[in-house]
C-alpha cells in the first residue's frame, strides 16, 4: 500500500510545496527535464514497493500501462456529467513468464455519471458502469454496476483535499451458471493535489488512496481491494490536462493471496462548461 507520509512532510501553508527554483543553479534547467526527473522519482516508488512485496509466495505480480480518459462537463450551476474510461494492460507477469499475449488486456472500464452539486464543497453522484475482465480471453467476465457516492472537498491556498464515499451495487456474470448475482461494497477515497511553482504555473502533484470493503454476507474477505496513485500533472489550457504516474492496485484473491498490479497510468483530463456562451482555451 502506498502511503502519503513523504507528501505530508512536504506540506507547508507558508510557501510552495515544491519550488522549481530549487532545481536551478547557474542557468535555468528546462521544464521538460524537471518533469522527467519527477516521473523517475514517482516510478521509482512503485518499483520499490514491488520489490518489497514480491517476497510473498502465493500472490500474483504484474506490471504494465494504464491509459485513461477523464472528461467532465457542466450542464447547469447544479448539474455536471462525467465519463471515465480506462484499460489495464499488464506487460510483465513476474509469477508466470509464459503467460499468453491475449491475457494482456486485463480490464476494460467505462463509467457514465451525473453529479448534483449541493454546495461548493459537497456533491452527490449516480452512475452506471460497465466492466469487463480478461477482455480477450475465453474466461472473460462482464459486470454491470450502479453506484451512488458523496464527495466532500476542502481547500487551502496550497492544498486541495478530497474525501469520497461510494456504494457499489454489482451484477457480475457467472460464466458457469449464467447468472448475475447481486453483490455490493463500500469504498472510501482520500485524495489531494497541490501546485508546483514554475514560470507558467501549470504544474501540480496529485495523489489518492482508496480502500474497498465488501458488504455482502457471502464475501470471502471484507477488505477486498486497494488502489493508490501519485502523479505529476500539467495544465495544457483551461480545458485540458495530462497526468502521469505510478498506480498500484491490489485485489484479494482468497485467503492471504493478493493480485498485485503496478502500472504507469497516463490520463487525459478534459472539461467543458456549457453554461458559458464563450469559452477560451
Amino acid at each position: 500500500m502506498l502511503g502519503f507520509g513523504f507528501l505530508e512532510q512536504r506540506l507547508s501553508f507558508n510557501k510552495p510545496i515544491l519550488d522549481v527554483d530549487q532545481f536551478y543553479f547557474n542557468k535555468p534547467m528546462p521544464i521538460l527535464k524537471m518533469i522527467l526527473n519527477m516521473k523517475r522519482i514517482l516510478f521509482s516508488i512503485a518499483i520499490i514497493l514491488m520489490a518489497f512485496q514480491i517476497t510473498k509466495a502465493q500472490s500474483i505480480y504484474k506490471s504494465g500501462v494504464f491509459p485513461t480518459i477523464d472528461h467532465t462537463g457542466t450542464i447547469s450551476k447544479k448539474i455536471d456529467y462525467s465519463i471515465y474510461y480506462f484499460g489495464a494492460f499488464p506487460i510483465v507477469n513476474f509469477t508466470n513468464t509464459n503467460e499468453p499475449k491475449d491475457a494482456n488486456f486485463l480490464l476494460f472500464y467505462s463509467e457514465q455519471a451525473l453529479t448534483l452539486n449541493v454546495k461548493k464543497r459537497l456533491s452527490f453522484t449516480g452512475s452506471f458502469v460497465y466492466q469487463r475482465e480478461y477482455v480477450n480471453n475465453d474466461n472473460y467476465s462482464n459486470e454491470n454496476r450502479l453506484f451512488i457516492q458523496a464527495t466532500y472537498k476542502q481547500s487551502t491556498k496550497k492544498v486541495n483535499l478530497k474525501h469520497r464515499l461510494r456504494f457499489d451495487s454489482r451484477f457480475i456474470q457467472n460464466k458457469t451458471t449464467g447468472e448475475r448475482p447481486f453483490t455490493h461494497r463500500l469504498r472510501y477515497l482520500i485524495g489531494l493535489d497541490f501546485p508546483i511553482k514554475n514560470k507558467k504555473n501549470n504544474l501540480y502533484l496529485t495523489a489518492y488512496e482508496e480502500a474497498f470493503f465488501n458488504t455482502f454476507k457471502s464475501t470471502g474477505a471484507v477488505y477486498g481491494e486497494n488502489w493508490a496513485y501519485a502523479a505529476l500533472g500539467i495544465k495544457l489550457n483551461n480545458r485540458n490536462k495530462l497526468e502521469t504516474g505510478p498506480l498500484y492496485i491490489t485485489w484479494n484473491t482468497g485467503g492471504q493471496n493478493w493480485f498485485h498490479q503496478y502500472y504507469l497510468q497516463m490520463t487525459w483530463i478534459s472539461s467543458i462548461d456549457f453554461t458559458k456562451s464563450k469559452t477560451t482555451n
